[in-house]
């Protein structure tokens, strides 16, 4: 009995040494008594920056890269009628998050433009519109656009679709290109 109650004891001397929250005990046969505790929080936030152009995840890497493709029929070609491009995944979902003050975006197209191996189609034939939202779609292989935090904190999110402006008659073939979209916290 005598080496339990030690044992006990022991236990007990034990488990103060290893309790991190505060206590309070109070006595008496007053009214009113009471005893106050505080414990802290702490909540730690990473530095991010996040970009999607694409179907996709919110917040995963995919490295899945979706196509726009523009399809002219024979009456189409040099009409300068604009073909409308249809994305891989239909509509071409954008956004940009970051918590670390304002972001530059850009987007660079392949040098030259769009090209079957011999012609290119300038990046300038490819118009891009942002519809619903709050992000606009940078010029292709033009300046960055800075996209400033509100609170430190930029959060842009829209729908890209894309015209082939078609103002001439190229050679029969199929042009590849492709652009680049960079956000970037300085």
């Amino acid at each position: 009995m005598k080496f339990a109650k030690q044992l006990v004891a022991l236990a007990v001397v034990g488990a103060s040494f290893s309790a991190f929250a505060e206590s309070d005990i109070n006595t008496g046969a007053a009214a009113g008594l009471s005893a106050i505790a505080r414990l802290d929080m702490r909540v730690t936030v990473p530095r991010i920056v996040y970009l999607q152009v694409g179907t996709g995840t919110a917040f995963t890497d995919v490295t899945t890269i979706d196509r726009v493709d523009f399809t002219l029929t024979a009456a189409d070609v040099g009409s300068g009628l604009a073909i409308a491009g249809v994305s891989t995944g239909g509509a071409v979902t954008a956004r940009v998050l970051g918590n670390g003050g304002n972001i530059t975006f850009g987007a660079v197209g392949t040098v030259g433009g769009l090209t079957n191996g011999t012609q290119t189609i300038p990046w300038s034939q490819i118009v891009p519109t942002a519809t619903g939202g709050t992000l606009t779609h940078p010029a292709i292989s033009g300046a960055t656009t800075s996209l400033v935090a509100v609170g430190n904190v930029v959060d842009r999110s829209t729908t890209y679709s894309f015209n082939y402006s078609n103002t001439s008659a190229m050679a029969a073939g199929t042009y590849n290109g492709q652009i680049t979209y960079t956000a970037a916290l300085p």
